[in-house]
């Protein structure tokens, strides 16, 4: 009887380890999945921007020169800033949780 309830005991211990992993991977993943919206909301609003600038320099003012504007450059830069950050959130999302399962399944065997 006395083995019956060390073995309970040890099952309930383990049991809340992964699932108090697992809710902290879920945790994180929302975070990640809340940055990446941002980053995706901002990266729209900068593309907008950028087509407002472009626009008005060649229709309105009629310029020509816009490649060398120095506000359209400064906002390509900051779509590809925000680009780069979204697929390293994106990547950071996908790792979450995997390297725990891999430890798992190296216990089992």
């Amino acid at each position: 009887m006395a083995n019956l309830w060390d073995d309970l005991i040890k099952w309930l211990e383990d049991t809340s380890k992964v699932v108090g992993k697992e809710a902290g991977d879920l945790t994180t993943k929302g975070k990640l999945k809340v940055e990446i919206f941002e980053l995706n909301r901002k990266l729209r609003d900068y593309f907008a921007e950028l087509g407002s600038m472009i626009y008005e320099s060649v229709f309105l003012k009629k310029n020509d020169r816009w490649r060398t504007n120095s506000k359209i450059k400064t906002m390509v830069r900051r779509i590809q800033t925000a680009q780069r950050q979204i697929k390293k959130k994106q990547l950071e999302y996908k790792k979450v949780g995997k390297l725990a399962k891999k430890v798992k399944k190296s216990k089992r065997r």
